[in-house]
């Protein structure tokens, strides 16, 4: 009875032993990829998931958007997706195309959804076939997604509506900065929910993860350690796999080249966003970000530009231009103001970027243009080796600055500028790549797009450049949304697309 007993025992404690290594074993694998990540997700995480009424929690997502919303631009059916009821089973003679991607196919500044180009795609469709078949069109497009939230929304959910064509829309979210984990670290951490809530039920699971978690924060890595939402390798990667889907379902899928504009003010659209706090009452900003985007640098912001290209401009894009830093000083006495401060701390280059700013300001553009580009070399100086995104971003106000001044040098209007190789618009050009504190697609990004039209059943259209031919600035709304007549064009190139399916 007794050896029995001391059997049991032994067992027990032997049992107890290989749990606690496999939970040290556990932990260590999942205490950065899960604790710490769900802990930290990053701003937009939080932002969307907190601050957007029109958005709800998703466990495998993030977020979605809330099913039977009912406002002039956000209608919702009862599983979440734009627009109205449509049943998962196709009806005969019925073409289906699918709408993936972000805020700019959900109309996003567009006072209605009417104008939103899906909208009047369902239109010219309409018209194209005058009842030889049925049109429906399912837009699963969600403010804030990237293509990693696309991928996994398709995997999941998008094959049950049974689509003939997919339309992709992404990239502008990808290329932005959120914290320091990409969303493909955060998605993870989600799916490892399950086995980390089970695992807090042991004592010695909770001991372990504490102490890890006191290790790591001791040896923690510089806080301006922050990353984009999705690599441009990883974007690749999700678009080859959103094309073999499509392809293992035998459905064609047309891809959207986001375009964007040259002249929005280069890092300084999060700024607005830097005080939110969570539900904890911390700021949601990373410290390193909330720091540079509180940094009191001035831009060349021209209201007469402002007004030529926004009109009187939605709130957002008010907000985003009047959150600049403003000196509130006349331009000839800023420039005698900043002039003494350089003299002072010569190194200085948000000073000295102040002072061409000013002189800008007081139309003194070649003068201007010395300073700025003075500015600039002593930022390069300072950070210039880094591969850090938040100090490339910090860095293309000052690229922004020259070009706008350049611009304003030659006596260049809102106009798409055409010339490649014109000096505004290299300085703009490397403002809008190096801009991963605003929602714009970069180069590497929209080369992966590029890279899919090899593959079968796959069709890219390339906006920008249409974009580029036939408005240019004008065509947007803010920093990537397009305005009416950019929807229009969209839908019309989408039927064109479609027709050569």
């Amino acid at each position: 009875m007794l050896k029995k007993a001391l059997f049991t025992l032994l067992a027990f404690i032997l049992f107890l032993l290989i749990f606690e290594a496999a939970a040290r074993v556990l932990e260590y694998t999942l205490a950065d990829t899960s604790s710490e990540v769900l802990e930290n997700p990053g701003w937009q995480a939080e932002f969307f998931g907190s601050y957007f009424d029109w958005h709800e929690s998703d466990p495998d997502l993030l977020w979605r958007f809330k099913p039977n919303l009912n406002n002039p631009l956000i209608k919702t059916n009862s599983e979440g997706l734009l627009g109205g009821e449509i049943p998962k089973e196709k009806s005969e003679r019925t073409i289906r195309i699918l709408i993936l991607g972000d805020s700019s196919p959900v109309g996003l500044g567009l006072k209605s959804r009417q104008y939103a180009f899906d909208a009047i795609l369902q239109y010219l469709l309409e018209m194209e076939y005058l009842g030889r078949e049925k049109i429906e069109i399912l837009n699963a497009a969600v403010s804030g997604y990237t293509s990693e939230q696309i991928k996994y929304f398709l995997a999941l959910r998008g094959w049950e509506y049974e689509p003939d064509i997919v339309v992709l829309y992404c990239g502008n979210n990808d290329a932005s900065i959120s914290g320091r984990y990409t969303d493909r670290e955060i998605l993870e951490s989600q799916r490892l929910k399950t086995s980390r809530k089970f695992l807090t039920h042991f004592a010695f699971y909770r001991l372990l993860k504490n102490f890890i978690i006191s290790k790591e924060v001791d040896g923690s890595e510089s806080p301006l350690n922050l990353n984009v939402r999705v690599t441009p390798g990883q974007f690749g990667e999700n678009l080859k796999d959103i094309a073999r889907q499509c392809i293992e379902h035998n459905c064609p899928l047309v891809v959207l080249k986001p375009p964007v504009p040259y002249l929005w003010p280069a890092g300084l659209q999060f700024k607005l966003f830097a005080h939110l706090t969570g539900e904890d009452g911390r700021l949601i900003f990373p410290p390193a970000m909330a720091e540079i985007l509180g940094r009191n640098i001035k831009y060349c912001i021209d209201q007469s530009r402002f007004r030529e290209l926004y009109k009187e401009g939605d709130i957002f894009t008010s907000a985003v231009y009047k959150s600049a830093y403003d000196d509130s000083m006349m331009p000839e006495d800023a420039v005698e103001y900043y002039s003494v401060l350089v003299e002072k701390n010569k190194k200085n280059f948000i000073l000295r970027n102040n002072l061409g700013v000013s002189f800008w300001e007081n139309e003194q553009y070649r003068e201007a243009d010395f300073i700025l580009k003075t500015a600039r070399s002593l930022f390069a100086s300072n950070f210039g080796q880094s591969d850090n995104k938040a100090v490339i971003a910090a860095g293309s106000p000052f690229l922004y600055n020259i070009g706008i001044n350049r611009l304003s040098q030659e006596g260049r209007g809102v106009e798409l500028l055409y010339d490649t190789h014109d000096t505004a618009h290299i300085y703009l050009d490397s403002a809008l790549q190096a801009d991963y504190f605003s929602l714009r697609i970069k180069d590497p990004y929209l080369a992966a797009i590029d890279s899919l039209a090899s593959m079968e059943k796959v069709t890219v259209v390339d906006l920008p450049s249409i974009f580029r031919d036939n408005g240019g600035e004008r065509l947007f709304i803010d920093h990537c949304h397009p305005t009416i007549k950019g929807h229009y064009i969209i839908a019309e190139e989408l039927v064109k697309a479609i027709k050569g399916l």
